[in-house]
């Protein structure tokens, strides 16, 4: 069986940098039901990776070669608007930091409602029952509450647990891939990250 999420030979530079790269040449496979860690120190390019896969880079950062195929489909060759449709729906991304993620004048509540209704899945009230839903799934005390609460009032796990239900709206397939920001018990590197 094919792999849902294909990595070949990502290579992903800043031009602020000189053009060298900050991920160099990195590939993996991860099957459906599998679970991948990328473990480096800060500055490594775990995150780099990642917004790489979901052509989220800002420049002057940039992908310079490589391939990732999802579930078959490069998506470094779909237009923007084939990427809107797959990002959230098909493939997410948990952000480390939430607060730089969350919208901070929108109630989280709506933030998760938003990504329901962005991809069509529901209508607005729907939506928003299916959010408080969501934060009863992540174990959110008293979910209906917080759901009217602004992230600034929630703690940092709290916030965290509102990414991990956005990203859980689309339900993606159920693989899923980590970047760990400090070394776990267990270190595994791979070649490819600086």
């Amino acid at each position: 069986m094919a792999p849902l999420l294909d990595v070949r030979n990502l290579t992903i530079t800043f031009s602020e940098l000189g053009g060298a790269p900050a991920v160099d040449g990195v590939s993996f496979q991860i099957a459906a039901g599998e679970t991948l860690g990328l473990v480096g120190e800060s500055g490594s390019g775990k995150s780099v990776t990642a917004f790489g896969l979901l052509r989220l880079l800002q420049p002057p950062g940039r992908i310079t070669s490589g391939q990732v195929l999802f579930d078959g489909r490069d998506l470094l060759t779909l237009s923007e608007g084939e990427m809107r449709a797959v990002r959230g729906a098909k493939i997410s991304l948990i952000f480390q930091e939430p607060m730089t993620a969350l919208n901070p004048v929108m109630r989280v509540g709506d933030q998760i409602a938003e990504a329901l209704t962005a991809h069509g899945r529901m209508r607005a009230r729907e939506a928003r029952n299916r959010a408080v839903e969501l934060l009863e799934a992540v174990q959110i005390a008293d979910p209906a509450r917080r759901a009217r609460d602004y992230p600034h009032q929630l703690s940092g796990g709290m916030r965290q647990r509102v990414m991990i239900a956005i990203a859980l709206t689309c339900e993606p397939p159920r693989s899923s891939w980590r970047f760990w920001a400090r070394w776990p018990r267990r270190r595994v590197r791979g070649p490819g990250f600086r």
